[in-house]
């Protein structure tokens, strides 16, 4: 099996694996991405591992005509089902779960370069920093609407050579039609939010970002312009978890990345994950997780989907 080597999951990475970038159902080039139905990952299943943690290079756009999907994306467990369209940001860790025998899948990837000089619209922005959190539950029309522009797509990447220009006006017209759709009140989340549910959400997107390096509640208090006491109980009424469990769990997450996907040894995760030393680590880990930073690496590393 080839080393593992590299964090991220980047378009680059999947053409590495990939005999065949180009076929009757997917498309994959360093800077876009396209799969077509289901059959476009079943020959390259073997980068991508249930119960792996992974940061996506560049985001997805995902449409499920049937079955369903579940994943963590930072942290947070969500299911995708039939008739649904969510769009994942770029630098989003995901682990996928489970997918249903049945799932019939059209996915987009767009790295951001691919979208560089082009007037981007608010959603598309949103995507391209790394923000827009959208999911979609899709009436019939709709549905129909979105695999007009994904067929347009698929069949403008047919061309040799494609035009550039041309896919970046159709990724514009996809995210203007996302918008509209949410702006329907198409949206699978819920219209409003609590202010302990936007709360938990800054929270959460805090300690994804920075669980590494500040681990003491006060700083997510702080930050959030809250007190330490108030944000705990606020946390553990909205999510059933403290503060610290969200923390340990961000630790572990970035604690799997690196044992799935780079061949540092665990002294050195140990070190860039900032415990006091690699038995500290060892000894966390196996709390965590019920294994061994080793036995996990190796474990993880004989798995298929």
């Amino acid at each position: 099996m080839k080393a593992q080597e590299l964090q991220p999951l980047a378009l680059k990475d999947v053409l590495d694996y990939s005999t065949v970038p180009h076929n009757v159902a997917r498309y994959i080039s360093p800077e876009l991405g396209m799969v077509r139905s289901i059959e476009g990952v079943s020959d390259i299943s073997h980068i991508f591992f249930k119960g792996q943690p992974y940061r996506l290079t560049e985001g997805r756009v995902l449409y499920l005509r049937s079955g369903y999907v579940c994943m963590r994306l930072n942290l947070i467990e969500i299911k995708v089902e039939a008739h649904q369209l969510k769009v994942i940001s770029p630098d989003t860790i995901i682990e996928l779960q489970e997918i249903s025998p049945d799932c019939d899948i059209t996915m987009l990837a767009i790295a951001n370069s691919f979208m560089e000089n082009w007037q981007r619209e608010k959603l598309l922005a949103a995507y391209l920093q790394g923000t827009a959190d959208v999911i979609l539950r899709l009436d019939e029309a709709a549905e129909r609407r979105m695999e007009e522009i994904f067929t347009l797509i698929w069949n403008i990447l047919q061309d040799s050579p494609f035009s550039h220009e041309s896919i970046q006006g159709m990724i514009s017209v996809l995210f203007h039609q996302i918008g509209y759709f949410q702006n329907r009140g198409l949206s699978g989340k819920k219209e409003t939010s609590t202010r302990q549910e936007e709360v938990f959400d800054r929270f959460i997107r805090l300690i994804n970002k920075h669980a590494v390096n500040e681990r003491n509640i006060s700083f997510y208090a702080e930050n959030l312009f809250l007190t330490p006491r108030y944000l705990s109980t606020l946390i553990k009424e909205t999510s059933g978890k403290t503060v610290m469990e969200w923390v340990n769990e961000a630790v572990i997450q970035e604690a799997k990345l690196m044992l799935c996907h780079t061949d540092k040894l665990v002294y050195q995760i140990a070190d860039e994950l900032n415990f006091p030393n690699a038995s500290f680590f060892c000894k966390f880990f196996h709390r965590m997780t019920g294994k061994t930073p080793n036995g996990y690496r190796c474990a993880n590393r004989q798995k298929r989907l």
